[in-house]
């Protein structure tokens, strides 16, 4: 048997009384596990989405597919799944990461960096929404690509597929104008306690939604266009 430390990023109805639990955990990466029939069952065990837990399992040495023994949470979210705004947040979370996460292994920087950002995110009493993107915008830093902030200027535009700042006259593709790559540069530079001087609506937190998800899609070779996250990004529409 062996223990770790991880984040839930997707739970699967296997059976009436089984799961396929997703998980990047501290050690290891991203893992899978089946849960025993009688884990859910019998001990009435509950796994939410992004809970922080210590998890027992039986390595599979045969495939990717681990046995499950028990999960215990080690932090209460409480404050963030009775929050419905907080709570759509993490569903938006819990799609993306899945996806770009897929194929990451042991990233102790990436785990941490999770595990910060899924407490303030709890506790936090305002900037909710602008802790979103700047949590997204940082997130591709820790994955081994980011974006180029050296490379902004007030008269340049953000270059979506070479992850820079370019001016209009280059030639090159861009996605923004300047008001959207003026905040782009500030989300990714910014520190945290002067998120509440980013004035934005919520048609502008969209645009910036899906110019992110855009950014992933290209660098990683994923597609971040699936029903469920169509339908949660326009909750932030």
């Amino acid at each position: 048997m062996k223990v770790v430390k991880g984040i839930i990023l997707r739970v699967l109805e296997y059976s009436e009384n089984q799961k396929i639990v997703h998980v990047f955990t501290e050690e290891s990466g991203f893992l899978s596990f089946i849960s025993p029939a009688f884990l859910f069952k019998k001990r009435k065990e509950s796994i939410h989405l992004l809970q922080i837990s210590e998890i027992e399992f039986f390595p599979n040495e045969k495939g990717n597919l681990h046995k499950l023994k028990s999960v215990e949470p080690l932090m209460n979210l409480s404050d963030a799944y009775f929050d419905v705004y907080k709570m759509n947040i993490m569903l938006l979370w819990g799609e993306i990461l899945y996806v770009v996460l897929k194929n990451e292994q042991k990233n102790e920087a990436l785990y941490n960096y999770l595990y910060r950002s899924i407490d303030y995110l709890n506790t936090a009493q305002k900037d909710v929404a602008n802790f979103n993107l700047f949590f997204l915008y940082r997130l591709p830093a820790l994955i081994g690509f980011k974006i180029d902030t050296p490379s902004y200027s007030q008269k340049n535009l953000f270059n979506v597929w070479e992850g820079n700042f370019v001016s209009k006259e280059s030639g090159k593709p861009f996605v923004s104008g300047l008001n959207a790559a003026n905040v782009i540069y500030k989300l990714c530079t910014c520190e945290l306690q002067e998120l509440s001087g980013i004035a934005l609506d919520g048609k502008s937190r969209s645009l910036l939604l899906d110019i992110i998800l855009l950014f992933f899609s290209i660098h990683l070779h994923v597609d971040l266009n699936g029903k469920n996250i169509r339908v949660i990004r326009e909750l932030f529409s």
